[in-house]
Parts: C-alpha cells; sequence; structure tokens
C-alpha cells in the first residue's frame, strides 16, 4: 500500500500556516504569571513542538485539523483550559522529536511528566471532544513505550468515553434515529451538534483513532477488544484534502455484523486512512478467530476453523482486489497461524499456500519498509508500523530457522528499521532486541553444534516459533530466558512483569542464577528417560540416561503419551507438503 498519500495529509494549503512574533508574544504573556518552574516549555518551543507534531505524529494519527488548530491554539484569543491540556498532550507525545539544545535530559523528562500527569487529571474529571482528544494523542506515547498496561489502562478509559460521547455512532444512525417503530433503547447525544464538516469530520476520525489504537494494542496481546464492534455505525473518514478545505461529502459505512445496509459507496471519497480503517476490521476478525479454541483431534472443529480461515482469506483478497491502484498492491495481512501451526494432529497439518501468502505479504512488506527508508520518512511513521515491522521479521525468522535452515537477509533490513524507529518509540526498540537476542541466538547455535554435534534450536527460537504467543507474551517470555555465555548482559524488559501461567514454564528457565530449570511435576515411577537439562554434565544434576546433561536449551519434560510427536506442543519443524494442501482444495 502506498504510503504518500498518508504522508501527505496535512500538505495542501494549510500547511504553510504561520503565526508573526507579536502572536506569539501575545501568547507568551499567558503564561507571565506561571510560577517559575513552568508546566509547559517556552512558547517559541511550544509553537516549535507543535509543528513536529503535525510533521511527525499526525501524519498518522490524522485527529487534529491543522489550521483549526492553530488558530485555536496560537491565534488572537486567550487559551482556555482546554487548549492547554491539548498543548499538554501534545508536548508529552513530540519532546521526543525535538533536537532544541534547551531541553535537557531532565529538562525533558520534566516536561513529559507533568504534562502527562495533567492530561490524566484532565481527562478523569472532564467529558468532552477536546480531552479525548488530548488522552489519545498521550496514548500515543503510552502505547509507543510498552505493550504493556500503562498503555492497557488508558485504552480503556478513552474505549469506554468514545461511547459515551455518542462518538461510536453517526447522528444518522438507526441507534439514535430509528427508521421503524420500535421499542428498544435509545442513546441519548450527549454532544451538541456539529458547527461545520472539518468539526464533524475531526470527531469522527477521532472515534477511528481510537478504534485503530484498541485494535493495534489488543492484537499485540491475547485479550478481548475494549471497543466492541456492536456499538459501532459510523462512516469511514473522508480523504484529507476534502477535510482540509472542509468540503462535505460522503463516505461508505463501515462493515458490522450488525450493519446490514450499505447504500452509500462514494469510493471517490475515500484516502488512505479510509482503507486502513477498513483492513483493520478484517484484521479485527482474524484476532477473533485466531483465540477461537479448536480440538485439532476432531474433524468437524478442524474443517469448520478451516472454512473460516478460507473467508478471512477471501476477505482480504477481496479487499486488495477493490483497493484503487493510487495505493499499491499490498496485502499487509497475514494468517501465520494455518502456515506455522504450533500445534497439529494428523487432521491438522500446515498450509503450504498459507505460507506462500505470508511470505509475499512479507515481500510488500519489505517493499514498503524500503521505500519509506529512502524517502527519509521512517521518523513520520509510528508504533503500528514498528509493529508490522515486527511481525514480518518474526517470520521470517521462523521459517528461516526452521524450515530453509538459512536467514533471509531481509531479517537485518527489519532490524535495523526498527532500531532507528526506536530512537523516539521504545516499543520499537524492545522489537529490536528480541529479534536482535533470537538471531545472536540463532547464530551461536549453528556454530556451536552440541556435545553429539547437532544443532539445537535455541530456546528464544523456539518461543518465537510458537505462533500462540503474542508480543507481549514474547516479550515476557524471552526476556527472562539465561542467554549464552559471552553474549552482551540481557536488556531488562520494558514489559512489566507478570506470574507465568503453568503453560509457560515449558519456556522458562527459572532458576537459570545455578542453571537448574523448573520441571514440570511427573506422577508416577520418577522415570528420568525423559528429562533434558541445559547445562554440561559437570553442573547440571537432571541428566539423562547418556550421563551427558546435554538438553535443548529449554529444560523440558516430554510426558511419555506425547514422546510420539501426536498433538505435540512448541513444534518447530514447519515442513509441509504442498500436494496436500487443505487451503485450496475442491469444495465439494
Amino acid at each position: 500500500m502506498s504510503l504518500q498519500p498518508v504522508i501527505n495529509a496535512d500538505v495542501d494549503a494549510d500547511a504553510g500556516v504561520e503565526y508573526s512574533t507579536s502572536v506569539l508574544q501575545h501568547h507568551d504573556s499567558d503564561y507571565e504569571d506561571q510560577p517559575p518552574d513552568h508546566a509547559l516549555p517556552p512558547y517559541d518551543l511550544l509553537y516549535a513542538l507543535v509543528d513536529l507534531y503535525f510533521k511527525y505524529v499526525n501524519t498518522w494519527c490524522p485527529i487534529l485539523h491543522r489550521r483549526s488548530t492553530l488558530d485555536s491554539l496560537f491565534g488572537p484569543s486567550t487559551l482556555d483550559e482546554a487548549d492547554r491540556i491539548l498543548l499538554h498532550a501534545i508536548v508529552a507525545t513530540t519532546i521526543r522529536f525535538s533536537v532544541d539544545q534547551r531541553l535537557t535530559e531532565d529538562r525533558r523528562r520534566h516536561y513529559h511528566d507533568i504534562s502527562k500527569q495533567k492530561v490524566l487529571l484532565y481527562g478523569l474529571e472532564t467529558s468532552s471532544v477536546k480531552a479525548l482528544q488530548a488522552m489519545v494523542i498521550l496514548a500515543l506515547d503510552l502505547v509507543g513505550s510498552s505493550n504493556g498496561p500503562p498503555g492497557w489502562n488508558l485504552l480503556a478509559l478513552i474505549a469506554r468515553s468514545v461511547v459515551q460521547l455518542g462518538l461510536a455512532v453517526e447522528t444518522t444512525s438507526f441507534s439514535i434515529s430509528p427508521v421503524y417503530p420500535s421499542i428498544y433503547t435509545l442513546r441519548a447525544m450527549v454532544l451538541p451538534e456539529s458547527d461545520s464538516f472539518i468539526e464533524e469530520e475531526s470527531r469522527r476520525r477521532l472515534f477511528w483513532m481510537v478504534y485503530l489504537l484498541d485494535r493495534y494494542a489488543t492484537i499485540a496481546t491475547a485479550f478481548e477488544f475494549a471497543l466492541d464492534e456492536k456499538e459501532i455505525d459510523r462512516t469511514l473518514p473522508c480523504r484529507d484534502d476534502l477535510w482540509n478545505k472542509n468540503q462535505a461529502v460522503q463516505t461508505r459505512w463501515f462493515r458490522t455484523n450488525e450493519r446490514t445496509e450499505y447504500d452509500i459507496d462514494k469510493p471517490e471519497n475515500l484516502g488512505a486512512f479510509s482503507y486502513y480503517i477498513e483492513i483493520l476490521g478484517i484484521l479485527s476478525r482474524i484476532h477473533k478467530f485466531h483465540k477461537k479454541p479448536v480440538d485439532i483431534s476432531a474433524l468437524s472443529d478442524v474443517e469448520q476453523w478451516q472454512g473460516e480461515y478460507r473467508e478471512l482469506d477471501n476477505m482480504l483478497t477481496s479487499w486488495k482486489f477493490n483497493l484503487p491502484g493510487d495505493y499499491g498492491n499490498m496485502a499487509r495481512l497475514f494468517q501465520p497461524g494455518a502456515a506455522y501451526p504450533t500445534t497439529r494432529s494428523p487432521i491438522f497439518t500446515p498450509s503450504y499456500s498459507a505460507s506462500q501468502r505470508c511470505h509475499g505479504a512479507v515481500e510488500n512488506i519489505a517493499a514498503l519498509g524500503e521505500f519509506v527508508v529512502q524517502n527519509g520518512m521512517l521518523p513520520k511513521l509510528g508504533p503500528p508500523f514498528a509493529f508490522t515491522l515486527w511481525v514480518a521479521a518474526r517470520l521470517l525468522l521462523v521459517h528461516g530457522s526452521t524450515i530453509e535452515h538459512k536467514l533471509s537477509p531481509q531479517i537485518q533490513f527489519f532490524v535495523d528499521s526498527l532500531r532507528e524507529m526506536g530512537r523516539y518509540w521504545l516499543v520499537a526498540e524492545r522489537y529490536t532486541s528480541i529479534l536482535q537476542r533470537v538471531l545472536d541466538e540463532h547464530r551461536d547455535s549453528e556454530r556451536s553444534p552440541d556435545a553429539n554435534g547437532e544443532r539445537v534450536t535455541p530456546s528464544s527460537v523456539k518461543i518465537l516459533a510458537d505462533m500462540r504467543r503474542c508480543a507481549y507474551d514474547l516479550d515476557f517470555l524471552i526476556s527472562r530466558q539465561p542467554k549464552h555465555v559471552g553474549m552482551v548482559p540481557r536488556m531488562p524488559s520494558v514489559t512489566p512483569a507478570r506470574t507465568p501461567a503453568p503453560n509457560e514454564l515449558e519456556y522458562l528457565d527459572v532458576f537459570d542464577f545455578f542453571n537448574l530449570p523448573r520441571l514440570p511435576v511427573v506422577s508416577g515411577s520418577g522415570d528420568m528417560n525423559h528429562i533434558a537439562g541445559n547445562g554440561d554434565g559437570n553442573r547440571n544434576r537432571n541428566r539423562n540416561d547418556n550421563g551427558n546433561g546435554s538438553g535443548n536449551g529449554v529444560g523440558e519434560m516430554v510426558p511419555q503419551e506425547l514422546s510420539n510427536g501426536a498433538n505435540e506442543f512448541n513444534i518447530t519443524n514447519f515442513m509441509v507438503d504442498a500436494n496436500s494442501d487443505w487451503l485450496f482444495k475442491n469444495q465439494t
């Protein structure tokens, strides 16, 4: 998908809005009565930070109309509290991009922390569009720092606020204005009517940005979405240039299971943000699909799962086929659960076609990433793009280490791109750290076979290859694995700690400080034939019958009933017969 429409979102007649020195001095006087320890930066720096916001953040979070925002913040009128809070949100999220010499590390931290606290307190006490805009902009800072709870908590609040303010539905929605007599409970519109199309579209875009953040934050975990599609009855956002010109247009409705009428289409009014939202709708269905438990030993369950997979595959294909030529020919989503299933049975096997589709998507993402890097646009894309690069790199790493046994050189491009994004967004830095660690351990394992001359799959590769694991879990699990001797000391995880579930103990070397992994308790005679340690024979007391104490790097005990490979977990061999593919077999 071409990113040019996204990057050029604010490049229009309004993009060059400048404000004279007298205007800045007028606003600077608003701060003369503040205490010496200002909560906001000096006004010239504040103006520069707002400009950086539109340059680096509003390109992928297009919720603020440039001219209206600059008029409100830097016009002749005195700043009200809501505008001041919006400035605080912009400071907290955008200060990372500033190279102003006055911003020492202490001053950066001071302005960031003060602004963050002011936005949070105001958002808790105030229910308004501007308060919600400020919290969404602050949420970018939190989501860009970690996949963990700080972002979840704020997004949960935002998701409820956007529904309670009535922003999840159009004013013409049947839940507001029923077209036929009904006895169901109607929603009251809390907000006043919009004064202009700019304001109406700004509210619509604010809702869709909450939707986007909710989807990305949740997909990085194994949780349910905070924003239920049953509460959504919205049209898609329009093209950026139409919004900037205050040119009122109609767009088609977002497709949900609740809405069956789609009279309006008007594809000429849709832009990059519109198609972005549509593909996130499909991604939402894929996330829910992946969360459904499947009995892989039951033929009916497997066939139903495969049928739903085909339906989603067709949905993706249709979306891609109907994209206008301006937006390229790229499908950004793929479903590795079918290509690389960590659990399998005689009737639940990998799909060769799914694997090929995954690789096709990764190739397109790589081409897009190269275009972005070559044109200096990487800083103008935020954590959602970093997540895309992370998923693509993960798939290449898993495929190269388990099937090809040769890593693709494209992996380094993804790692380098994420490292560059990590200058601004800590979550991208964390992705880089995880990938680099797995790469280092895989290369070490290739150079250093075990005592039997076999190359053993490192524990971090096994964890990464488990396609049931989301980004949050991978961060938690891999960061707690002991590193090989001679490697760089472990980088602490920015993901908050939690207690591992019983099924996660297979990955963890919890007692690595004396090289004794925790093993699951096995009832019976205490047969040790299937115990494998992760150390050498001189230190590890959990030896196998050969007495060499060599293991697979994880420290696991394989129950006797699973030793034949049936329904085995943590599979790292995804070889598949292309002739037995179930994805495109003839349906009768």
